[in-house]
Parts: C-alpha cells; sequence; structure tokens
C-alpha cells in the first residue's frame, strides 16, 4: 500500500525504485470499449485506486473503435498476443463471447466475490451474465426499451401514450395531420433504427414487437421460430407503419442510432423508439440538463402490445467490463471493478447519468430521490435478453437484414422469413 513493491501478473512481485525521492510508478492500463459514454467510471476507480496505492499510478488508455469494426479489433488483439487488459462490451455479446472461450470467468479470480455480485444482479441482468454456472463481467449499468414520447405535446393535447397497437396507429394518424404538425412544429410522427446500418439497435428495439406478438427468434426447445403466425402479425404491424403509411423520416434508411433521439430532442418528431441508455444523448441535444425539467418534456412507457390481454416485455441491455483469457492485468482490472462497485463511485455514477443500476438494493435506493429511476427501474421486471448464442453477432446481421426488407423496402414477409431461416439454420448449425 506504501509503494515499496509491486505486482506484476504473471511475472512477479518486485521491489519499486526510487520510492523515497518521489517516483511513481506508471502503470500503463489498457481498455477496448464498445461505447466511450461509460468510460468515467473506470476513470474514477483508476484515480482512487493510485490514491491509495503510494508510488504507482494507472494510466487509463482507452481504445473505442468504430462499431462496424469493434469485434474484428477485439478479436485479433485477443488471439494475437496484444490483448486489452479490460473491454467493455455490450450485454448481448457476453454469453457469445463466454462460449467461446475469450473471457475469464470472475469466479476464478475471486469466487467469493462473484458470488457476492451475482446474489445482488437484478434477476434478468443475472441470468445474461451466468453462462455455464459462472459469472462473466460485471455490468456497469442496464438498460430497458420501450417508447419516448414527448409529455409535455401529450398532456397539452389531452393525449396518454399507448399500451395497445390499435392506440398508437390512432396517436400516430393524430400527429400525421397536418393542422397537428403545424400546431407543435413536427416533421414526422415517428422515428426508430429499422435497418442494417444502425446496427444491433435495430434487433434491440424490434425484437420486443415479437416477443408482445406472442413469437421471437426461438422456441422454448431453441429451435428456430420465425415461421411463427405471432411473427408475422408482428411484421405486418410494423410495416404498416414504415412502408404504408410512410410515418418515418425518408431519411431513415441512412440514420445512425443516436439519430432517432436527437429528432425527438429537437421536436421533430413526437415519439421515437429507443432505449434507456438513450436518455444522456436526449439531455445534451435538448437542452434539458436537470431531471425535473427533462421530466416535464420526455416520458417514456413500454412498447404497445396486440392487447392488454398479452403481457409486457421489454428488451434488456446494457454495459458490462469482462477480463479476457489473455488479459495481461487480471487481477488490477478485478481491483478495479471492486472499487468501481463501492457505494460512493456507484451513487455519483447513477446520479450524474440517471442509469439503471444491475443492483437490486441499489436501485431502491436511486428510486427514493430520483423520480426517473423510479419511473423506470420497475420495467426490468418484465425485461428479457436477447438471444445468448454464440454466434449472436452475424444472427443479429441476418435479423436486421430481414426487418429492413419487410419494413423499409415492403419485401414479401413469407419469402424474407423463409430466406432468413435458412441462413440462420445454416449459421446455428456452425
Amino acid at each position: 500500500q506504501e509503494g515499496y513493491i509491486y505486482r506484476q501478473a504473471g511475472v512477479g512481485t518486485f521491489v519499486a525504485e526510487n520510492v523515497g525521492k518521489g517516483h511513481t510508478q506508471r502503470i500503463d492500463f489498457r481498455l477496448l470499449a464498445s461505447d466511450a459514454r461509460w468510460v468515467p467510471l473506470l476513470e474514477r476507480a483508476a484515480q482512487r485506486w493510485s490514491s491509495e496505492n503510494l508510488g504507482q499510478e494507472i494510466q487509463l488508455n482507452v481504445d473505442v473503435p468504430d462499431r462496424s469494426s469493434f469485434h474484428q479489433v477485439l478479436r485479433t488483439a485477443a488471439v494475437g498476443g496484444n490483448a486489452p487488459d479490460m473491454v467493455s462490451i455490450d450485454y448481448v455479446w457476453l454469453t457469445g463471447y463466454a462460449r467461446s472461450g475469450y473471457l475469464t470467468p470472475l469466479d476464478e479470480l475471486d469466487a467469493n466475490w462473484a458470488q457476492w455480485l451475482g446474489e445482488r444482479f437484478e434477476t434478468p441482468v443475472a441470468r445474461n451474465h451466468t453462462v455455464g454456472g459462472h459469472i462473466f463481467g460485471m455490468p456497469m449499468q442496464a438498460d430497458v426499451t420501450g417508447l419516448w414520447y414527448r409529455r409535455d405535446w401529450f398532456e397539452a393535447a389531452g393525449l396518454t401514450p399507448p399500451l395497445t397497437w390499435d392506440e398508437w396507429l390512432a396517436l400516430l394518424e393524430y400527429f400525421a395531420r397536418p393542422e397537428t404538425r403545424t400546431r407543435f412544429g413536427h416533421r414526422y410522427p415517428v422515428s426508430f433504427p429499422l435497418s442494417t446500418f444502425t446496427g444491433e439497435a435495430t434487433v434491440n428495439l424490434l425484437l420486443p414487437f415479437l416477443w408482445v406478438a406472442g413469437g421471437g427468434l426461438l422456441d422454448n426447445e431453441g429451435h428456430l421460430a420465425l415461421a411463427s403466425s405471432a411473427v408475422h402479425r408482428a411484421l405486418e404491424f410494423l410495416r404498416s407503419i414504415t412502408f404504408e403509411h410512410k410515418y418515418l423520416p425518408p431519411e431513415t434508411l441512412n440514420f445512425r442510432w443516436e439519430d432517432p433521439p436527437r429528432l425527438l430532442a429537437h421536436g421533430e418528431v413526437p415519439m421515437t423508439l429507443g432505449g434507456t441508455y438513450e436518455l444522456p444523448v436526449l439531455r445534451e441535444e435538448s437542452g434539458w440538463e436537470s431531471e425535473e425539467e427533462f421530466l416535464q418534456h420526455l416520458g417514456f412507457v413500454l412498447i404497445p402490445r396486440p392487447t392488454l390481454e398479452m403481457p409486457s416485455v421489454t428488451s434488456l441491455g446494457g454495459t458490462s467490463w469482462v477480463i479476457l483469457k489473455q488479459s495481461p492485468l487480471k487481477e488490477l482490472s478485478l481491483e478495479l471493478m471492486k472499487l468501481a462497485f463501492s457505494s460512493e463511485l456507484r451513487r455519483s455514477f447513477f446520479g450524474k447519468t440517471l442509469q439503471i443500476s444491475p443492483l437490486k438494493s441499489f436501485n431502491q435506493q436511486l428510486a427514493g430521490t430520483h423520480p426517473w429511476l423510479r419511473e423506470v427501474s420497475p420495467f426490468l421486471s418484465v425485461a428479457r435478453p436477447r438471444p445468448m448464442l454464440r454466434q449472436y453477432v452475424r444472427v443479429s446481421r441476418f435479423l436486421q437484414q430481414m426487418f429492413e426488407m419487410v419494413l423499409w423496402e415492403g419485401a414479401s414477409i413469407e419469402e424474407t422469413v423463409h430466406h432468413t431461416i435458412n441462413y440462420l439454420t445454416l449459421l446455428l448449425q456452425d
């Protein structure tokens, strides 16, 4: 603790040089991040560690590749002897990398802490991070998908957010009227991702429509189930919005994932499909920085269902820190994870970002002081992880293509689904 000795993973313990002469040993710590928004939490943990270990200082080096090249960068680094010390990845990728042997189970490094962590996770978060009975990764935050809407516009017009598909269609028709557009100054009734260009956001936001209709990618036995009438019904409903009525902006096909929330923040649309992870973008773009002001203008609800008899559901997401099998500083990575889960750092992080915590008890604490988190944290009770498949990255790409062809190009649902099933059947046999 006083800095006279230091450890180097895989090498040994050494006497630090020039401790009494103001010398500080710099430890280069490398993070490969899929999303830069949550890096500040690791920075705070690194600063805390450096202050508690005299004579040593963590130099955090962060690499944030383009989303399209992230997986290639990760795999190349892992097999090429140049693995980062820690990686931040989306929940949905964790299972695939764990089953492919890329990740170190946390219980392999500290069984007691991993057990403590797992017992405190929200139920869907625990399910998403447990593979083969082992905990892989420490989630930084959790998020759910749903429908963002302009609360102030809805209240001014005496409207309530939709619960069913028919109610949503009626609202879209209302906001498409010329007189309504003149009143509120928006251009289009709704916006959301639906292409390969928006990547995983497309699947994350549209797959729940298959779920609320009673369908999905896989059945309970793990077999492909896209050919079901429920899937057909969901795609037909979505296509009525995107292709038949053309309620979305014509530039939708070229959108990035952050473009729909920006349109909402700028008053271009009254509604978007999105996730709670978009809140920082919405606050920054709108200028509604305080929680009170934000809630005056925007609301968030679960996606509408075919009927009130169908159960509500949302897609679980979030970003986790994981340690690769080849990571050079495994022990230090674990120490930073533990520091990041200290009450002080967690309270500061979640209070500032207003993100949902992956821990049950902390969500209960936050709900007492933050109306926004009190409003959205309960949605975790109906959250469902996307398919936890080893080949999920490639599976997602085919689903993105299916949504784009059906919803934007108006391709035959039967033929497109049939082709998608054929591709996925071959892929999942690999």
